[in-house]
This record gives C-alpha cells, structure tokens and sequence, in this order.
C-alpha cells in the first residue's frame, strides 16, 4: 500500500447525475436532492478509502440535500454551498452565511421582477415565489416568510434566474463581494465571493496538515478552483471544455462511471 492520499470529489456530473428537465417535474423533496452514486462509482468510493486514503465531497449543494445513498459512503467530511461551509469528520470548518443586506435585495429583485429563488442553507433549502423555474408551488411569496421555514434564519447560496442574479450583484457591488455562477436552465447561484472551493478545499488540506497527494474530481467551470488547489485535477468526460483543458487527467463521462475508471487507472483502488 502507498502513501495515503486525499480526494475531492464534485457531486452533479462527477459522481452522480440527474437530467436537469427531468428534476423539475419531480417532487419537492426528491427535486432537491442530489443524484444517487450508481453501485461502480460507490464501489470504487468505498475501495479508495479501504486502503488508508482520504475522500471528501466539495460541492454547491446543502449538506441536507446530498442524497442518502452519496452521504452514506465513508466521506471524510463535506464542502458544500460552494464552500460557504465546510466540515471535517465532527469538526466545522466554516460555516459563512450571506449578511441580511444580500437577503433584503435579493427580495427587492424577486419583488421588482416577478421572479423566483431557492435559498440554500446548512439547514437545507426552501425556494420563494416558486423557486428558480416559477412553478414549485406552493411556496413563501417572500424571503421573510421562506426564512421562518429555515432553523436559525440563515442562508448561505442563492440560486435565482441570472439576470436576476446579475442585479442583485450589480445592487451590492462596492458594498458586499459577491460571486455570480451560471448554472443550468439559465439559472446562476449567488454566494458571497470568498465562499469557493479553491477556499474551501485549502482550509481542509491546512487543518490535516499531512494529506498527502491530492486530486480534484469535476466537471463544470466552478470546479476550475478547486483544481487550483490538488496535485492533480481530474475533468469527466460530460466537463466543459475549459475543464477539460485544464485538468491533468480527462477521463470517462459521468454515465459511464468515469470516476470508477480512474481511480483504477491512477491506481489509488
């Protein structure tokens, strides 16, 4: 057995997926859910970390959104909301919620234009006005209201229509530093600008200390950070191109269990 070695690995694309078309026209809960591993790539998750080495999850979504059969696998621990928090075994990292003066302009955009949001939290998500897509009804018809459904009142990601999301950034610029990611179905998340897996992988690997080699598992264009941050960057091979272009190894698609197939052919199971 060889050095011991630490990976991070992105959810939607990497090591699960869902149709984004077929995801609205589920339930609620079910909706708000992330993909399920198939059986290879759980497989493979469990037989990295039989022999000795580290696996963490880093992804955009609530800690509480991350499917049962995902969160059951042996993780070290979990970036999630796009690194606003971060934990490692029992221990908090980072926990960064957005301030009240994100919230009150996100609610005066959603008023002024009619549309929707999902707000995100370690607590979970609740969407207001119908979500993102309008039609997750019934809902709160407000960020007040939605925040009264969320323990503790405090939100961490925002996911809202883009060019919704563009005005609330614009609003806040030179008085909260914000980042806009696109997403699909025209739809970009929020979040405060030092909350990002860059950030987030780098508070993990600087608590361990000692976590030996690192890789960095993705496919879309946020994953780009925490690529900075490994000794080696693996894309999918469903990643966007500037992904692919930048990572050190490209390897098979999401629905073929590219995660499985190279964990074996860089001999980390």
């Amino acid at each position: 057995m060889g050095e011991r070695v630490t990976a991070f690995f992105d959810i939607d694309g990497t090591l699960g997926w869902t149709d984004p078309v077929s995801r609205e026209q589920m339930g609620d809960g079910e909706r708000k859910l992330s993909p399920a591993p198939s059986p290879a790539v759980a497989d493979a998750i469990k037989r990295f970390v039989a022999r000795g080495n580290r696996a963490f999850i880093c992804t955009g979504r609530a800690p509480q959104d991350v499917h049962s059969q995902m969160a059951a696998l042996p993780f070290s621990g979990m970036a999630c909301l796009a690194g606003a928090y971060v934990r490692v075994e029992d221990r908090v990292l980072r926990d960064a919620a957005l301030p009240a003066e994100v919230l009150t302009c996100v609610d005066a955009v959603l008023s002024q234009t009619g549309m929707g949001a999902l707000l995100e939290s370690t607590r979970g998500s609740v969407d207001v006005r119908g979500g993102a897509a309008g039609t997750h009804q019934p809902s709160p018809a407000n960020v007040g209201e939605a925040l009264r459904l969320i323990p503790g009142g405090r939100v961490h990601k925002v996911v809202l229509p883009t060019s919704a999301a563009k005005a609330v950034a614009e609003r806040l610029s030179g008085v909260v530093g914000l980042s806009v990611t696109g997403l699909e179905l025209g739809n970009s998340e929020v979040g405060l600008s030092e909350n990002c897996k860059c950030d987030a992988v780098k508070a993990i690997l600087d608590y361990l200390g000692d976590a030996g080699a690192t890789y960095g598992f993705g496919d879309s264009e946020n994953d780009l950070s925490l690529f900075e941050q490994v000794d080696v960057s693996v894309a999918m091979g469903n990643a966007a191109p500037a992904v692919r272009e930048a990572a050190t190894y490209v390897t098979d698609t999401v629905g073929n269990d590219g995660v499985a197939t190279a964990l074996a052919r860089l001999c980390l199971i």
